[in-house]
């Protein structure tokens, strides 16, 4: 893996827990829905943008990206 491959990895295990905290939901049904949804190519894309902020302001970045989907599993 190049590092900017493991920064980005370790970016989506930060954001998966951090939601699975947040949205009181077991890691595994997080994981589904960051992969259905397309949170993972997500984080992935925009890495470069995200990184740059805190991990609490990108978890605010994907739940808005899944309440534009219609996927936001809980309400803010």
């Amino acid at each position: 893996m190049s590092p900017r491959q493991i920064d980005v990895a370790d970016m989506q295990c930060w954001l998966l827990r951090m939601a699975q905290v947040a949205w009181r939901m077991p890691a595994g049904e997080v994981a589904i829905l960051f992969r259905d949804q397309g949170v993972f190519d997500y984080i992935d894309d925009l890495y470069d943008l995200l990184h740059v902020s805190s991990y609490q302001c990108a978890l605010g970045d994907v739940e808005r990206y899944l309440q534009v989907r219609g996927a936001l599993p809980c309400e803010n």
